[in-house]
């Protein structure tokens, strides 16, 4: 099971209603095309919920599901905070169809287990591997079970923070479950939005570039230039903007600064998304 339920809250939310989690059942995690969002939640505060929805909205239209609205999302969203608020924890926001004698539609939400880089992650990096693998049209977020198995396999038994896909011609595209940005002469590179994935993060990191004058650059480093690279981090929901240290059997001796930068300035919006939260 890819995302299993945090079986240490104590509600879910199944179609705009809030249930006790002894309710939760896995039958709930087996539709097909589904599409998702994780949502960081910090101190009740979904944060870049706007984004998310956004995100979620344009999934939605992609896979020809006309039945989901924004505002219901966002009300079941609340009541399952109010219900269950917690510290830090990611949400995992799923729709899908059923057609059984009908079209039956499942708006679920509810918390999964969620790790965060530790203080000492923050500031050494993590390790990293390579996979040679390509998501179906990356820019929706659907799942795709057969490549996080294959990823969640590599995470356990080469105990690697993160998997980096590699397409059939040789270039670094995104994670796993993240996105991927490379430093060559303080020059900040990730490739380009219709390759991958677009993260919520991502977007955040290339406004940090923006509005700092930071050198940006959408290209694709192919795998046999990591020996070029100065320094490298990914970014997601959990990981927010996290250095790498070690790609394969490459080592990266020494984080640039203008990571810490970038970091510093993501948890800068983080918080401000806090204080505007109602």
């Amino acid at each position: 099971m890819n995302f299993p339920a945090d079986l240490s809250e104590k509600y879910f939310c199944l179609n705009g209603e809030v249930l006790p989690l002894e309710q939760f059942s896995t039958d709930l995690l087996e539709g097909e095309n589904i599409i998702y969002e994780v949502i960081r939640v910090k101190q009740s505060t979904p944060i870049f919920i706007e984004e998310h929805l956004k995100r979620f909205m344009h999934s939605a239209a992609s896979m020809g599901y006309n039945n989901i609205r924004a505002d219901e999302v966002i009300a079941s969203i609340k009541m399952l905070l109010k219900s269950n608020p917690v510290e830090e924890k990611n949400l995992r926001v799923t729709y899908y169809q059923k057609f059984t004698t009908s079209i039956e539609s499942v708006l679920l939400i509810y918390f999964i287990p969620s790790r965060y880089p530790s203080e000492v992650e923050k500031q050494r990096g993590v390790y990293v591997e390579t996979l040679e693998a390509e998501r179906y049209n990356p820019t929706i977020k659907v799942e795709n079970k057969a490549l996080r198995a294959i990823a969640n396999e590599i995470l356990t038994t080469g105990q690697c923070y993160e998997v980096l896909l590699v397409d059939h011609n040789g270039n670094i595209t995104e994670g796993s479950r993240s996105n991927v940005f490379f430093i060559i002469n303080n020059k900040v590179i990730t490739a380009p939005d219709h390759l991958v994935l677009g993260g919520i993060t991502r977007q955040k990191v290339v406004d940090i570039c923006k509005r700092n004058s930071l050198q940006l650059e959408f290209k694709c480093l192919n795998i046999n230039e990591i020996g070029n690279i100065s320094g490298c981090f990914i970014t997601g929901t959990s990981p927010g903007v996290l250095p790498v240290s070690k790609i394969d059997s490459i080592n990266l001796s020494k984080i640039p600064g203008i990571i810490y930068q970038i970091a510093d300035e993501y948890e800068k919006m983080v918080n401000t998304c806090q204080k505007n939260w109602r």
